[in-house]
């Protein structure tokens, strides 16, 4: 960890690092040249293209994927043959590879969770042994509070079902990799978050928490801002939508295990623009946002003059129309520099990607996740920009 980088990157997190990593287990932070870089693929579902892909930026891949079926059995939806071929290319490069878990709908998650927990496991271990994977990533974005099944929490069904994946994988092999595609809000201040996972037990089992916080803000929260603002996001019931927030809440809930946590960041350089009522950040917006390419984005912001708001650490511009305004925020390799930053500064166990374009990925993207991997320094404004 580098105090100094800290304090420079950001005086509005003064007090994360001051009181929240402090507070976290010095013997929980990860060292530096122990980074993981864990991404998702591919971007266009069934695409195997690889050609854009820099191997050397990467510890892991997880691609999609495979569905868990109420009984506990698999759904394969991608051929074998394209599986092991892109998992021989990744193994000479030295990179592990994943398969992500899905599942189908909240009953048949209730289903397999309360009465088939035991074949689920062996399912996914039978695929990865037959597949000459390392692991898995859990995604199963159906789980809830209460289980369908037997009408109770699902809070010990679902930490029980990581205990039975952890002792399966393990036993058969020690370094296969477990995480979890964790909620991006877990605050029960905030009345959409999902509070309700022993996030603590699970931290025990599992080998990170690959949190989906590139969804923090999402354009129709009712504000303009990044929708992956790294500090002073928007508020839900008093409660902040922000990476810094995120990291601060997760830390809370798993007892200070910053080696658990992968901060999620979407790698796309686009962003959303929207007519509001001021030209303030965190303007109250109007009607419904629109999408902007990277080019668009870059494009309207030469127009209209380029700001870069510091605290949430993304560009933007700005312009009057009749009695509203439009704002357009997007993101840029220095707004993903800035999450990078954070994420070293805060020695979390590293990041996580989505999601890679095998044919199309900007060579500027695996340029900052070199550096961040090695430990090198990010800059503070890619020279490109």
């Amino acid at each position: 960890m580098r105090p100094v980088g800290l304090l420079a990157f950001m005086p509005g997190l003064l007090a994360l690092g001051l009181a929240l990593l402090a507070a976290a287990r010095a013997d929980e932070s990860t060292p530096q040249a122990e980074r993981t870089v864990y991404a998702w693929f591919p971007r266009e579902f069934g695409n195997w293209d690889t050609r854009a892909l820099d191997w050397s930026a990467l510890t892991h891949v997880c691609f999609r994927s495979v569905e868990l079926q109420p009984d506990g059995t698999l759904k394969e939806v991608v051929k074998r043959a394209d599986v092991k071929e892109f998992v021989a290319e990744a193994h000479r490069h030295g990179v592990k590879v994943t398969v992500l878990v899905w599942g189908t709908n909240a009953a048949g998650s209730s289903n397999y969770l309360a009465h088939h927990a035991q074949q689920a496991v062996q399912s996914l271990l039978d695929y990865v042994k037959a597949n000459n994977l390392d692991g898995i990533n859990m995604d199963d974005e159906t789980w809830a509070s209460t289980n369908a099944a037997p009408g109770q929490p699902n809070r010990e069904l679902v930490t029980q079902f990581f205990a039975l994946l952890r002792k399966a994988f393990k036993d058969a092999r020690p370094d296969y990799h477990i995480t979890w595609a964790s909620p991006p809000v877990v605050n029960p201040q905030d009345k959409y978050a999902e509070a309700w996972p022993d996030y603590a037990a699970i931290a025990d089992l599992i080998d990170g928490f690959a949190i989906m916080s590139y969804c923090m803000s999402p354009p129709t929260s009712g504000w303009t801002g990044s929708s992956q603002p790294v500090d002073g996001g928007g508020k839900v019931n008093g409660h902040p939508r922000d990476y810094a927030t995120c990291i601060r809440d997760y830390l809370a809930a798993t007892g200070g295990r910053a080696n658990r946590l992968l901060l999620g960041m979407d790698n796309s350089l686009g962003g959303t623009e929207w007519t509001c009522r001021d030209d303030k950040p965190l303007s109250a917006i109007i009607g419904k946002p629109r999408r902007l390419s990277p080019a668009e984005a870059r494009a309207n912001a030469q127009t209209y003059g380029r700001r870069f708001d510091p605290l949430q650490k993304a560009p933007w511009y700005c312009h009057q129309e009749g009695d509203n305004w439009v704002q357009g925020w997007y993101q840029d390799e220095e707004s993903l520099a800035a999450k990078l930053e954070l994420a070293r500064a805060c020695g979390l166990q590293g990041i996580c990607i989505w999601v890679l374009d095998g044919a199309h990925e900007p060579t500027s993207t695996f340029e900052l996740l070199r550096r961040y991997r090695s430990g090198a320094d990010l800059p503070a404004r890619p020279a490109k920009l």
